[in-house]
């Protein structure tokens, strides 16, 4: 073989491949709020709410709008929201405001059975999902019977396929459940596994358990929680999966029984020398509650009625939560490897969470 066919030969030669490219770094779980004003809270202090932990969340959803028997929307408060807009984009924070139902859910329903309401429906989120400030959508519609789940899931798809087509995510908020089947008939409604085909997040409202309306008990126990993810998982992709706790306990013995946030439980401890004690476990497994009993002494009488009836022993009980269930709700999130974590609502829990979130995420 000559010289030149030789350099020809090695001229030829296949170049080295390239170097594969690196993996993309992993994505960081979410560390979310769903935020609403209260009777106590009006919506312009949302803002002081997070911007308190301002380096804490990365997507943030107000409860923005609420849909009205045509299918359209009412924003409950845009001069504030606007503010609330402008702090997270200003702080690299996901804005996906929540579209509600009211307690009556009769407007979704009708929604669902009429293409034309459905389609007014759905060109009205995307007109507000069409901002440049806004990354997505978050549909919470509760209270739904069992024979709107077709119904739900075709307007889901639908949604999705709109929101996608701009960019923008979809995320569905969902009752909590550990079978198909559950005994509570409002979550039959939400199918996990068609809505987790078509939408980007299912945020699971992982809490009320044991609500309200019976005797004093935790209201979502780790137990309960962790079966709830144990079978989300079976139906939906992990990274899609949004757990959704509670940071709010009740406060039963009283007329009624209020929703309280941790930080009314420590007044109420310190106003009456309360008792409060930490649920590790019962006979199911891990709780993670506390709980608060204490008494208040009332009398039967206007105070300038002389001759009145004995005093009355008003005895409490509440069970709440704190940085300890926090940091066991997490730890589940990052043990089945789910998308992140949303609460239910910030404003007075304990300070102590933050630490344990921002631990977890590497902060």
């Amino acid at each position: 073989m000559s010289a030149v066919a030789l350099v020809f030969l090695v001229a030829a030669s296949p170049p080295e491949p390239p170097a594969p490219m690196p993996p993309p770094p992993p994505k960081p779980p979410i560390i979310g709020a769903w935020l609403r004003s209260g009777s106590r809270e009006p919506l312009r202090q949302l803002v002081i709410i997070v911007a308190t932990h301002v380096r804490s969340y990365n997507e943030i959803s107000a409860f923005s709008y609420t849909v009205e028997r045509d299918g359209s929307l009412t924003a409950n408060d845009p001069v504030n929201d606007a503010v609330l807009v402008d702090l997270a984009r200003a702080n690299d924070i996901h804005v996906v405001p929540t579209v509600s139902s009211t307690w009556d859910s009769r407007n979704i329903i009708q929604m669902l059975k009429d293409p034309k309401l459905r389609a007014r429906h759905i060109e009205a989120i995307m007109q507000v999902a069409r901002s440049p400030l806004i990354d997505g959508i978050d549909i919470d519609y509760e209270n739904l019977p069992p024979e709107s789940r077709q119904g739900f899931g075709e307007f889901i798809a639908l949604l999705a396929n709109a929101l996608h087509t701009e960019g923008k995510t979809l995320s569905v908020t969902v009752p909590a459940k550990v079978r198909s089947d559950d005994g509570g008939t409002l979550s039959h409604f939400a199918d996990y596994a068609a809505l987790g085909r078509v939408a980007d997040q299912i945020r699971i409202m992982a809490y009320e358990y044991h609500g309200k309306n019976g005797g004093p008990g935790p209201n979502a126990p780790i137990w309960w929680m962790r079966q709830v993810i144990a079978y989300a998982v079976t139906q939906v992709p992990r990274e899609k999966i949004i757990l959704g706790i509670h940071l709010y306990g009740y406060d039963w013995g009283g007329k009624e029984t209020p929703a309280l946030w941790w930080s009314d439980t420590q007044a109420l401890k310190t106003r009456y020398g309360g008792v409060e004690r930490f649920v590790e476990s019962d006979a199911r497994g891990v709780v993670g509650e506390s709980v608060l009993t204490y008494t208040v002494i009332r009398s039967p009488c206007p105070p300038d009625f002389f001759d009145c009836a004995p005093y009355v022993e008003e005895k409490h009980t509440v069970w709440f939560v704190d940085a300890r269930y926090v940091a066991l709700a997490w730890d589940s999130v990052r043990e089945f490897g789910l998308g992140g974590m949303v609460m239910w609502r910030p404003g007075g829990e304990d300070p102590a969470i933050w630490d344990a979130l921002n631990a977890g995420s590497g902060e």
